[in-house]
């Protein structure tokens, strides 16, 4: 796992900078939605009433400022339980990135909200925190599993798939209830998961460290 996750963060650090530079659009050229943004505005759109709605405000409240919060506390507070305290700080640590990284861009890029909103939101537009919340919550989740020994690759994968329907859904139901335009959730998705794998970059560098001079050591010469 240390291996993956050392390829994986140039990959972060690459949807980084493209985050940025839609950033930088959205506040210096337009910041209007994309074709797509409208195209999916009139698909993704729920009826008032409709189990569809229902769905989307459940996924709202979960995954706003007090509920997204109160996950990451519960997660952190068992991790610390299990004595797991570096995976603990791991995802503190994405949640604290991606929360700075979403609210400050918010801030510079100012982008206007969907019109007609069924759900009151209010703020800026871009990114999505809702879904950088989820994704940043979800895929640190996700990495802890496919980081321990003890559990197998069946159940991992599990793990992987339910994180990465979570962050769909929440996606979605952003969209559905018009608070924010399909590149706000997809921006704000980009931005977890680039927090998550860059924390725990930073907490387990020096046992990927640790891992890669072993390797070295036990490396003999042949005669």
């Amino acid at each position: 796992m240390s291996a993956k996750l050392s390829r994986a963060l140039p990959w972060a650090i690459v949807g980084l900078v493209l985050f940025a530079a839609v950033a930088v659009y959205l506040r210096f050229v337009d910041s209007g939605p994309f074709g797509i943004d409208s195209w999916w505005y009139d698909v993704a759109a729920v009826s008032r009433g409709s189990v569809a709605r229902a769905v989307a405000v459940f996924m709202a409240q979960v995954g706003g400022g007090v509920g997204s919060v109160a996950c990451a506390a519960i997660a952190v507070a068992l991790l610390l339980v299990l004595r797991r305290s570096r995976d603990a700080a791991a995802l503190a640590t994405a949640m604290l990135l991606g929360i700075a990284g979403s609210e400050l861009t918010k801030h510079l890029v100012l982008r206007p909200r969907p019109w007609d909103q069924l759900y009151a939101s209010s703020g800026t537009s871009f990114p999505s925190g809702h879904t950088m919340g989820a994704a940043a919550l979800a895929i640190s989740l996700a990495l802890i599993v496919a980081g321990s020994e003890s559990v197998s690759r069946s159940l991992s994968r599990g793990v992987w798939f339910i994180a990465v329907v979570w962050v769909i859904t929440m996606a979605w139901s952003r969209t559905a209830l018009h608070v924010h335009w399909l590149s706000d959730t997809l921006a704000g998705a980009l931005l977890g998961v680039c927090a998550a794998i860059i924390a725990r970059q930073i907490w387990f560098r020096t046992e990927q460290q640790a891992n890669s001079a072993s390797s070295v050591v036990n490396v003999r010469p042949t005669a």
